[in-house]
């Protein structure tokens, strides 16, 4: 029996025990050691029965470590650690987006886990452990020459469509838009009154409006799609005064407020509400990634998303070919510094970042992971070739994904990177209601964000003027 079929069967074990336990909150038992795990995944239905299956899987390996779930949701789970943490308390292993990482790590919160890393058996190829994960994220779990996280989740952002709109509009599904002006012509063409009472009823897009970390996920691929950025290469001004930047600005403010291709109450919509809309065949594209038709298909089963739904590479400036056309989600997985349990908490944090767990996260939520080992087409290491996860790379939305990684640029690894962003995020805003032009709207915040990067200048150092 391979070693799939092993972990398969195994894991059906132990869930249906958890379930006839009926402890939803602590996986209890003779335990000798209690750790808390932390993830705002467990606020996402079709995340928590996967992790509470996982958890329950490392319970039967490890009988001796009980771990209680602690819940917090996505736009709250820095401020929630940071204050635990400074109190003394928190998690022993919470999961944060990659970003977040040089805040956590700058500020002690986080343990350093290169000792645990290093002392590590070689994979099952002979490489050596931490040698499973793609370079470019492992190097962001790093300080200096120290890490002090794993890399988790990791995938670029593509276009999510719906075929069914698409052929009603009379497109053609097999050619989804290549450049930012075809999308334009085809969210005019699905932007319709579909049930005949002439009122437009169904958009050609729906996106993250609210002032909300989705957000960045959502307008980074259309900046760097134009050929623009946020920041100048050694961080010490801002780059959205670039003629780049400044096209692909006006060019999402006027989707909403001259073509209309976009909702009304753009401004109060979160990731969760725009998934719900195209749930509800009332958007026909979004930009999203892996975990969009899983959460879509839960929101509504009937639409059956993972038939209708298809995904495509970010469309790009018409006449360009930019390095970069999309950006890349990483998330990452710390230790508290002030855990108890550093052994068991790491015990833990290697199993849900094992080989049979990223496996298990994309069965269940489509979400590829950093591990070569199961999202790499091939790779070698020194003589031994090595193929990832064979149901991930013939999954029609992960290949897009994958395909694209090369293509993804993070954004800034910097602590001042939510102020910048948030700083983004509320031009956007101010544009889309019409408190301000979209030029104005975009000088403020190209001047807010210089103030922020100060820090990275010399007294007397100047920025560009807008």
């Amino acid at each position: 029996m391979s070693t799939r079929k092993i972990f398969v069967v195994g894991l059906l074990i132990v869930v249906s025990a958890f379930v006839v336990s009926g402890a939803p909150d602590v996986l209890s038992g003779a335990a000798e050691v209690k750790i808390v795990f932390s993830d705002w995944h467990l606020t996402e239905p079709h995340w928590e029965q996967a992790l509470k299956e996982g958890i329950a899987l490392f319970k039967v390996e490890e009988p001796k470590i009980d771990v209680t779930l602690d819940y917090v949701s996505y736009g709250e789970k820095e401020v929630k650690y940071i204050t635990a943490i400074e109190a003394g308390a928190g998690p022993d292993v919470l999961h944060l987006h990659a970003y977040s990482g040089p805040l956590f790590m700058g500020k002690g919160y986080v343990l350093d886990l290169t000792d645990f890393i290093k002392a590590e058996r070689p994979t099952f190829y002979g490489a050596p452990f931490e040698d499973a994960w793609f370079p470019t994220t492992l190097e962001l779990m790093k300080k200096g020459d120290r890490y002090y996280a794993l890399p988790g989740d990791f995938m670029a952002m593509i276009l999510l469509y719906n075929t069914k709109l698409f052929k009603e509009a009379g497109l053609d599904p097999a050619k989804p838009p290549k450049t930012w002006r075809e999308f334009l012509t085809y969210a005019k063409k699905l932007t319709r009154d579909r049930d005949g009472d002439g009122k437009i009823d169904t958009w050609g897009f729906g996106t993250v409006g609210k002032i909300d970390p989705g957000f960045e996920l959502r307008f980074t691929p259309v900046l760097l799609s134009h050929g623009g950025d946020y920041l100048t290469p050694d961080n010490k001004c801002c780059a959205l005064n670039t003629p780049a930047a400044k096209e692909a600005f006006k060019f999402w403010i006027e989707l909403f407020t001259v073509h209309k291709v976009i909702p009304p109450g753009v401004t109060d919509m979160s990731p969760g509400k725009v998934r719900e809309q195209m749930a509800a065949e009332k958007v026909a594209m979004k930009l999203s990634s892996g975990w969009g038709p899983p959460i879509i298909d839960k929101i509504n089963p009937g639409l059956k998303a993972f038939e209708v739904l298809e995904a495509a590479p970010i469309p790009v400036k018409a006449g360009t070919d930019p390095k970069f056309r999309t950006t890349a989600w990483l998330s990452s997985w710390f230790i508290n510094k002030n855990t108890k349990h550093p052994k068991e908490a790491w015990t833990l944090l290697k199993f849900i970042t094992s080989k049979p767990m990223e496996e298990k996260w994309f069965m269940d939520a489509r979400v590829l992971s950093a591990r070569k080992d199961v999202s790499a087409p091939v790779f070698k290491y020194k003589d031994v070739k090595v193929t990832g996860y064979n149901e991930l790379l013939n999954d029609k939305f992960a290949k897009v994904i994958a395909g694209d990684l090369e293509r993804a640029k993070f954004v800034p690894q910097i602590v001042e990177w939510p102020k910048i962003i948030e700083a983004v995020n509320i031009a956007m805003q101010e544009g889309y209601i019409g408190k301000k032009d979209a030029m104005t709207a975009l000088r403020d915040a190209y001047t807010k964000i210089n103030e922020i990067l100060s820090v990275y200048r010399a007294p007397g150092e100047k920025c560009p003027p807008f």
